[in-house]
């Protein structure tokens, strides 16, 4: 049978009913992970206490570190392809956020000159050289897979269209010679 409690034996420290109270303490099997980890929570209404038993959490990104590197700004911004699955979350956000001019550069200084203009920005175009060392880039394809080093040239504006972003891309190709010495064929 059920225990009847009285109301006046539950009140909390601050007066009020019907609250329920957790005693919390930090467990040892979770201090490696602490300010390191991730996690999403997914939409909806967010609380500091979930039920995992219900609806478990993916964890996005286990830091090496608790403070993530800060992100380098678009014009300091320099990496390898291959990095890209170790980008910080707010890199990601950052690069996903702008589309743009970017230069690849292969370990033996050819150049090869895109443009970005998808919904995922610069990230996401990076995620097909990632994915197959190409993007679908003929002279690019024909070198096989190859790690390249990637920056980026110019950030388009908001509002560009894509047309002019493919304009801008054009002249980034004549000002560093990408089509004369380097991997663009177009």
């Amino acid at each position: 049978m059920p225990r009847i409690i009285d109301a006046e034996m539950i009140k909390t420290e601050r007066g009020r009913l019907d609250i329920e109270a957790f005693d919390l303490e930090w467990l040892d099997a979770g201090h490696d992970f602490a300010e390191r980890m991730l996690v999403k929570w997914g939409t909806g209404t967010r609380a500091w206490s979930q039920w995992t038993a219900r609806n478990s959490k993916e964890i996005l990104e286990l830091r090496l570190q608790a403070q993530e590197p800060p992100f380098p700004g678009f014009s300091g911004f320099i990496s390898r392809i291959r990095d890209l699955p170790t980008f910080p979350q707010s890199w990601v956000n950052a690069l996903e956020s702008v589309r743009g001019i970017y230069l690849l550069v292969t370990d033996g200084g050819e150049q090869y000159v895109g443009s970005a203009i998808g919904v995922d920005g610069l990230m996401g175009r990076w995620r097909s050289y990632f994915a197959n060392g190409h993007g679908g880039n003929v002279l690019l394809r024909e070198g096989g897979y190859r790690d390249y080093s990637v920056s980026i040239l110019e950030v388009a504006s908001p509002d560009m269209a894509p047309e002019d972003i493919l304009a801008r891309e054009a002249f980034w190709k004549t000002k560093l010679g990408a089509r004369a010495h380097g991997l663009n064929a177009n």
